[in-house]
């Protein structure tokens, strides 16, 4: 006879396992302690690839001389920013983001080098306080992964809300490539070589582990595909990027 003395306890520390991951304090305290070390442990670690994706990110942006209203979720110290005017060269950028520790990074950003023209909202990117249809562009780097597929549910209906009718969104993420001998190869390198970097540059590897859970958890991305498409006013589109290692989810509030 199988015993089953101990299976409610398993799926008790399993459903706690998966309520820390994606838990907003939880969520919240690993950024906060990769706030100093992300800007250059982010680029090292993804060997350019993060810099190149968020370029590819705006380009998924019409270009327009106009002004533009752009919000920024989940916009970390602001490395977004650039590719931003870049593309939309008037644009007025409100970045949210909820780790203080960011937005102390992010202050010093926009201060130092977009001489303060950068709004800064320290908030839950699901609790926004921006009123509706009050931005011509959404945009988010790397903040999809962290969110469950209840909370994806949330963060699609809130840009639906906070975007103006015509308005565009570009979203993007590190995902998990289909091809099976590519897939084992970078998720090897995320499992063991990018915690390994963490601890020979910084002593820790605690915070750069954290980044395979969150892409097991999110495979190719296509919870949030699914939760954006299920939003009666966006049009969706969906790119792969470099066979997959990034996944893309654009378009516009029709």
């Amino acid at each position: 006879m199988t015993d089953l003395t101990h299976r409610p306890a398993v799926a008790n520390a399993s459903a706690e396992a998966t309520a820390a991951l994606y838990g907003a304090d939880d969520v919240r305290d690993l950024f906060d302690r990769m706030a100093t070390s992300y800007d250059r442990m982010n680029i090292t670690l993804s060997l350019g690839f993060a810099v190149l994706w968020r370029r590819q990110l705006l380009r998924l942006i019409g270009a327009t001389g106009s002004p533009r209203r752009v919000l920024d979720l989940m916009s970390g110290r602001g490395e977004t920013w650039a590719e931003i005017e870049r593309r939309l060269p008037q644009a007025e950028i409100t970045a949210v983001d909820f780790s203080a520790q960011m937005m102390a990074h992010a202050e010093t950003r926009s201060r130092t080098r977009f001489g303060g023209r950068v709004r800064l909202r320290q908030e839950d990117a699901l609790n926004g306080t921006a009123a509706r249809a009050s931005f011509d562009v959404v945009v988010s780097a790397y903040g999809l992964k962290t969110f469950d597929a209840p909370q994806l549910e949330r963060l699609a209906s809130e840009v639906a809300r906070v975007l103006r009718p015509g308005g565009s969104f570009a979203f993007i993420d590190v995902t998990e490539p289909a091809c099976g001998a590519l897939r084992i190869a970078y998720l090897a390198y995320l499992r063991w070589i990018v915690p390994l970097a963490g601890l020979l540059l910084l002593s820790e590897t605690t915070e750069y582990r954290m980044l395979h859970r969150y892409l097991e958890g999110f495979g190719d991305g296509s919870r949030a595909v699914e939760a954006f498409r299920a939003q009666p006013g966006l049009q969706v589109e969906v790119r792969r990027h470099f066979f997959g290692c990034a996944t893309s989810i654009s378009g516009r509030r029709a």
